[in-house]
């Protein structure tokens, strides 16, 4: 199996990893104003674009916010939140951040039965098998998600990957870059709630009673590579009990 080169940032991200750690050393308490442009792009030892980049990203983001003719600014209640809703980070991440102890279970890796509305979605070709990944996260040791993910066969490798694919327990994302260089960009999600009770196969990996009965955050996610190439189709069900997601929002209103 082929490997690839994991150093990927580019330069901006670089930057903004710079800018963010510059904030976490910033007195916060006394000032929240960030240098000029041009400074932080001679202390990071990058151009004013790349700078002006990460600072757009940060933005977008809600960690930074700019005043026109005062400067730009930390927005210091951001830093408060332990898990955003956007941009999207991993679930150990999310549980780590909220205080907890997290651990993975690898419930099933499986062929699975052609779904042709997510084969189309995934643009899989038309003899290609479907692949499904469910993995259960916990935190503290109490269900904190449930995840179902689908993917074509050609993705991992195809047939003779999949007996070792099938006992792989990190990150499908990570697995799926390492061996085909594909890497998950961005994604589209539509939420909704569902309770526990109503989730398919759940009930099959754990008791009534483990799974509470408040209802859960339902997203239906399709994840996109870098070239915009549909990768992933995951159903992530979230039990809010433990997890808790901000979003900070930037406003558009037409005054």
């Amino acid at each position: 199996m082929g490997t690839h080169k994991l150093n990927t940032m580019s330069l901006s991200e670089q930057a903004k990893k710079e800018v963010l750690k510059y904030i976490d050393e910033m007195d916060l308490k006394k000032e929240n104003k960030l240098p000029r442009e041009e400074r932080l792009a001679e202390m990071i030892g990058v151009s004013r674009i790349t700078i002006r980049q990460a600072l757009n990203a940060l933005a977008s983001e809600g960690i930074i916010f700019r005043r026109q003719g005062k400067g730009t600014f930390v927005n210091v209640d951001s830093l408060n939140i332990k898990v955003t809703f956007s941009p999207c980070m991993e679930l150990t991440q999310m549980i780590q951040n909220s205080g907890y102890e997290p651990s993975v279970r690898l419930l099933n890796i499986s062929r699975v039965k052609r779904e042709e509305e997510i084969c189309e979605l995934l643009q899989m070709k038309d003899d290609e098998q479907l692949v499904v990944a469910e993995k259960l996260f916990l935190a503290d040791q109490q269900i904190c998600a449930f995840c179902r993910d689908y993917f074509g066969m050609n993705l991992i490798g195809g047939e003779e990957a999949f007996e070792h694919f099938s006992k792989y327990e990190d990150s499908i994302y990570k697995y799926i870059y390492n061996l085909s260089g594909e890497k998950v960009e961005w994604d589209k999600v539509e939420i909704d709630t569902i309770a526990p009770s109503d989730i398919s196969g759940l009930k099959e990996y754990v008791t009534a009673k483990e799974m509470g009965d408040k209802p859960y955050l339902y997203l239906k996610t399709l994840n996109y590579s870098t070239n915009d190439k549909p990768l992933v189709y995951a159903n992530e069900y979230f039990n809010t009990s433990m997890i808790k997601f901000n979003l900070i929002r930037q406003k558009k209103i037409q005054y």
